[in-house]
């Protein structure tokens, strides 16, 4: 895929977990019934990411989560 379409994919799945969070704090301050429209931008938000992302970049985010640890949270 061209870096140039990666580079939109990045930058419309983090504007739309923008979107997501000021959604999050509307519905939390004024009671709204928006969960539908959060799960399905958030979902969507997510699958751009991975798409803009490089296999590399996605190695080196599996890897770190997996060698995080519950007890490190506790």
């Amino acid at each position: 895929m061209n870096n140039d379409i990666k580079g939109i994919c990045l930058f419309l799945g983090l504007i739309g977990l923008g979107y997501v969070a000021l959604l999050i704090l509307v519905a939390l301050l004024t009671g709204a019934k928006v969960i539908k429209s959060i799960m399905f931008i958030s979902i969507f938000s997510t699958f751009l990411i991975s798409l803009g992302l490089t296999p590399q970049v996605k190695n080196r985010l599996s890897n770190y989560l997996k060698s995080l640890n519950y007890k490190k949270f506790v």
